[in-house]
């Protein structure tokens, strides 16, 4: 459960948001390179290989409960690209969100933490999950911190009171789901559409974010020309 858990929180679970896009162009208007051991370096900031690396490992379950074979060369070097591409997402989106003073109180990090532990039977129970899954408490609280912090930050910018999922919608996602089952056995739809639903408006708000970034990418493509001009 913690390494789903901690997936859902690097992948945008319920109640985040920035799992962005597969198309979304990041290579572009903002001071993004590669290099070395670093996968990416964003506005100075260093995105390492290794963190690229644990955070496929960290979402290795919640990709595969999706269906994807990681054992198969190209699915996994697809899985890596959009993995870094939302990993310099999310830091375009920290970096804005600090600027702009948003940050993850401490009491609300402990309580999000605790609620995850409360999830096992016992603190022993949870420890050992931890140990097993090679991950501190320390990180776990990152990247709540991170999730708290990101969530402030986009509903303070985006309105996403109104995302809804309409039934044709729902119907649409449904088919091609079916269509890519091959031999396995569909639920019907009303057993499964709440959570169709939820994935509609989920894409629906991942396109409104993606929306986003390239404002502020723009943004400051366009503040770069001004202080060079200078």
């Amino acid at each position: 459960y913690i390494a789903i858990a901690i997936a859902l929180l690097a992948l945008g679970g319920a109640g985040s948001y920035f799992f962005l896009p597969g198309n979304f162009n990041v290579w572009s208007k903002l001071n993004i390179s590669i290099s070395g051991n670093t996968a990416a370096v964003v506005n100075g900031e260093k995105i390492t290989k290794s963190d690229l690396d644990s955070r496929i490992d960290e979402a290795r379950e919640v990709i595969q409960l999706q269906g994807v074979d990681l054992s198969d060369e190209k699915a996994f070097a697809e899985i890596k690209k959009r993995m870094l591409e939302d990993m310099i997402n999310e830091k375009i989106l920290l970096q804005n969100a600090a600027k702009g003073g948003f940050f993850a109180a401490p009491a609300d990090i402990q309580t999000a933490y605790d609620q995850l532990a409360a999830k096992f039977k016992t603190t022993e129970d949870f420890q050992k999950e931890l140990t097993s899954r090679k991950v501190t408490e320390t990180e776990v609280k990152e990247s709540i911190a991170k999730q708290i912090t990101l969530n402030k930050y986009i509903e303070q910018n985006i309105d996403l009171k109104d995302v809804s999922a309409t039934d044709e919608e729902i119907s649409a996602l449904y088919k091609n789901y079916s269509a890519q089952q091959k031999d396995a056995t569909m639920p019907q739809l009303e057993e499964i559409k709440a959570e169709l639903a939820s994935e509609v408006r989920q894409q629906k708000t991942r396109t409104m974010i993606f929306k986003f970034v390239e404002k502020l990418k723009k943004e400051a493509a366009e503040h770069a020309v001004e202080d060079a001009n200078k």
